[in-house]
């Protein structure tokens, strides 16, 4: 990605283009833990345990994928961007959304994707004066990770 670094330092052509980061169950796992997370193509599953009096029950929360649904909040003190997935299947939704970087929007499970693409090298590649116009335009679910598609806007 040192082609992205120097085109966005030369004011290049990656201006409004779009870009693909990949982020796996690893980082996600760093940013949320206690939850696992698998992506499989078109799905993700998100594992965890809850405390059910003095036992753990293990759920899994299933959505599915809608690529064109994302949103970017951008104020004074807020900067995030995130994926909208469609809920399959309901189980441990409470547990999951106990946690922040996790909203219901009807029947969207709302995932930010900020905290976790702030781990990357790629994040960390990107100079400070174009990091607060990253922007996400999309993403797909993969097997094995998620393909996010971000651009730098004027």
């Amino acid at each position: 990605m040192g082609i992205f670094k120097e085109d966005l330092l030369n004011l290049g052509n990656l201006i409004d283009t779009e870009v693909e980061v990949k982020l796996g169950g690893r980082e996600f796992g760093e940013v949320y833990p206690g939850l696992g997370f698998v992506f499989e193509n078109g799905l993700l599953r998100i594992r965890g345990s809850r405390k059910v009096l003095f036992f753990r029950r293990p759920f899994e929360l299933r959505a599915r994928e809608d690529p064109g649904n994302v949103y970017t909040v951008k104020d004074h003190e807020t900067k995030d961007f995130g994926i909208r997935l469609l809920i399959v299947s309901r189980e441990g939704i409470d547990e999951v959304l106990k946690r922040d970087g996790f909203r219901l929007e009807g029947e969207h499970l709302c995932v930010s994707l900020f905290p976790v693409f702030r781990r990357t090298d790629i994040y960390r590649d990107i100079p400070d004066t174009f990091r607060d116009r990253i922007k996400i335009t999309r993403y797909r679910i993969r097997d094995g990770y998620l393909s996010v598609f971000l651009t730098v806007t004027k």
